[in-house]
């Protein structure tokens, strides 16, 4: 594979990027969050140990450095209790954490404020730090060293700020070590050779600018967001891995947000149930629907992926069928187009072509030839009708727990 490469949600988030990330880490020399904040829940599991990372990249249980760029928004006070949790499972990022200067912190007083939204909100301030951010009234990780400076020497608007929470950024000048120029070093690496690998949160219907708005998050998470939220050229990425689960789930507060192939009923709890789907974040119950190529076309389109990894294929086992949405129903009309807000796509009615399932348990099954024929048959017509590479596929929560298919890294 190439040396830059990008690890994006082709779905609305808990695809399991994370276990993919963990697997390409191994040969990275840096892995790099570019956008979000700790709304986002990436779960690794270790020697059968579950770690549910917010912050941190999920490479981290790789000899790598960790990168926080500065398309994330930082809670310092969360940020901090991450840190401890892993050095207590002995992952000690001390040496080998770096944040950019430019990322933006969310504040005690933005998490107030997030816990009154109205459309889904994970209450952990993304949005306001966001609105900060682009109102130019926020604070930024560079702060923490502005605010030993006299308050004389700062412009009015940060003297302001920088008065008022101080004592709340001399708390964390621990980190003054780790606070660097990001774009600098990410391209110095990458110009010398290094393995890059660039860890997105959440997913592509969940994107700001291309999910189903406005029940979104508040930055970029399809693959674009990796270059404005580094300061790395799109001309220095090599390779875009998109992520899907064999089925689709989306979380909210209150259920709102459009799932175009929802499963209600026994089927839908099921899958719940076996796959455990409850946000990482949030806990709140994920509802789940079946596999939707509009939504994945969309993905591949916007992120300029060509291989993808389908992941929890075994949640599936036991189904008398399964259905992949092919093309959406609009009135009588064919829509094959993801629609740019949730007011179309509530409209929109899931046209399924209906495969049989398989009975059997696929758990510890290492080979896609030892795969039930069924259950092969349903992985290649998704790579049909989706004209895209399928890498991989996942049958268990393990590192180990994965099937190779064509891996060409």
């Amino acid at each position: 594979m190439g040396n830059v490469n990008i690890v994006v949600g082709m779905q609305y988030g808990d695809e399991g990027k994370g276990k993919l990330v963990d697997f390409l880490a191994k040969d990275a020399d840096y892995v790099v969050r570019f956008q979000g904040g700790n709304n986002a829940g990436h779960t690794v599991v270790v020697n059968g140990e579950e770690t549910i990372l917010h912050f941190i990249p999920s490479g981290a249980f790789h000899d790598n450095i960790c990168v926080m760029g500065n398309g994330v928004v930082l809670d310092l006070v969360e940020f901090k209790k991450e840190i401890e949790m892993l050095k207590e499972k002995g992952v000690d990022l001390s040496d080998r954490m770096l944040i950019s200067e430019n990322a933006h912190l969310i504040l005690p007083a933005d998490v107030d404020d997030s816990k009154n939204d109205k459309i889904g909100s994970t209450g952990k301030g993304i949005a306001p730090a966001y609105t900060n951010k682009f109102a130019k009234t926020g604070l930024r990780v560079r702060d923490i060293l502005n605010a030993e400076t006299e308050i004389d020497d700062i412009d009015l608007r940060a003297r302001e700020n920088l008065t008022k929470f101080k004592d709340f950024l001399l708390e964390h000048s621990y980190l003054k070590k780790s606070v660097v120029n990001v774009s600098k070093v990410l391209n110095e690496a990458i110009d010398s050779g290094k393995n890059v690998l660039f860890e997105g949160a959440q997913a592509v219907g969940l994107d700001i600018d291309h999910g189903h708005y406005p029940f979104v998050t508040s930055s970029n998470c399809s693959a674009g967001g990796a270059c404005t939220g580094t300061g790395v050229s799109p001309v220095k990425i090599d390779r875009v891995f998109g992520v899907s689960k064999a089925y689709i789930t989306r979380v909210d507060r209150e259920g709102e947000s459009p799932l175009t192939t929802q499963i209600d009923g026994e089927i839908g709890d099921l899958i719940r149930e076996k796959g455990k789907e409850y946000g990482a974040t949030t806990g709140r119950p994920r509802r789940c629907g079946w596999f939707d190529c509009v939504l994945a076309k969309h993905a591949l389109r916007v992120n300029g992926i060509k291989d993808m990894v389908i992941t929890k294929l075994d949640i599936l086992d036991g189904l008398d069928e399964v259905k992949i949405c092919t093309h959406y129903d609009l009135d009588g009309g064919r829509v094959d187009d993801f629609p740019s807000d949730a007011i179309m796509q509530r409209k929109c009615k899931p046209v399924y072509e209906v495969l049989p399932g398989w009975k059997e348990d696929i758990t510890g099954i290492k080979t896609f030839e030892e795969l039930p024929e069924t259950a092969q048959a349903y992985i290649k017509r998704i790579e049909e009708l989706l004209g895209v590479n399928v890498m991989m596929v996942t049958n268990g929560p393990g590192r180990e727990e994965c099937i190779p298919i064509k891996m060409d890294i």
